[in-house]
């Protein structure tokens, strides 16, 4: 029985039953880890096989991975995934990318949503595109990051030292639970906690992995939204082996898919 195909605009997705056993064999790793759902990203991406091996691992390891450690020392996940979605979405929504948009308002959602944090993430991914007219939602932090996130997609030239610094400044107090009560949940303190006993030393290397791991982030879907949106990736419709547009539409909230159309306006 053929797979189904849903319609496409300039590269079609190759289904699984068309790629070498070792390019099907990463289609199966993206199911499994990415949703347990056959995905446009990584079947348009099999047309280089050599890139769709290697891009589940290589974006696991900065955006899904959490508390990695390897012999004591952390590896990834120095960043906790909902502030994560956040700066994915603020990337894509700035890009204009229709299937970063639309997947990762679907993941972001879900995830606070999963945390038990829906009405927070609700307000959060909102307003996110002018997050800077409403800064009373965010934390210090997540505005610190967020402001970063914009001026690195816009043009990172644009990012001065003093900027940096409170970035450096804004990360460090709240790895050291130092920042201010109201803006560090419990979930942010249970994150923390596996850094109380560093040195001030361990606290800097952190600080600066947390930069590292952040800009790799925004730089990678800056990198993906002109991808996605150069190739005119299609969203997973009902006429796709799975239908994505279903559980977009039956999941995230009307006003933020609203909101994504009147960024989008009709194009990819």
């Amino acid at each position: 029985m053929a797979i189904q195909q849903g319609p496409w605009t300039r590269i079609r997705p190759l289904q699984i039953d068309e790629v070498d056993d070792y390019t099907a064999s990463a289609y199966e790793q993206a199911i499994l880890t990415w949703g347990h759902s056959p995905n446009n990203l990584i079947k348009v991406m099999g047309h280089c096989p050599s890139l769709t091996i290697t891009e589940v691992p290589y974006a696991n390891a900065f955006i899904f991975d959490i508390d990695v450690f390897n012999n004591g020392k952390q590896f990834a996940g120095f960043l906790e995934r909902p502030l994560k979605e956040l700066l994915i979405s603020r990337t894509s929504l700035y890009n204009r990318s229709r299937y970063s948009v639309t997947h990762h308002s679907y993941i972001g959602y879900a995830l606070f949503k999963r945390l038990g944090r829906e009405e927070e993430g609700f307000r959060k991914l909102l307003h996110l595109h002018v997050h800077e007219s409403h800064r009373e939602l965010y934390t210090a932090r997540e505005n610190a990051c967020l402001d970063y996130a914009v001026k690195v997609a816009r043009d990172p030239h644009e990012v001065t030292d003093d900027e940096f610094n409170c970035l450096k400044h804004v990360l460090r107090e709240h790895n050291t639970g130092k920042a201010a009560a109201d803006d560090m949940t419990d979930f942010d303190r249970q994150f923390v906690a596996k850094w109380a006993a560093y040195t001030p030393p361990q606290h800097d290397a952190l600080v600066d992995s947390q930069i590292v791991e952040m800009t790799w982030l925004i730089g990678h879907f800056c990198l993906l939204n002109r991808w996605f949106t150069a190739l005119q990736v299609p969203d997973e419709g009902p006429q796709d082996e799975a239908n994505f547009q279903a559980g977009y539409e039956a999941n995230v909230p009307a006003e933020i898919r609203e909101r994504n159309e009147a960024i989008l306006r009709g194009q990819f």
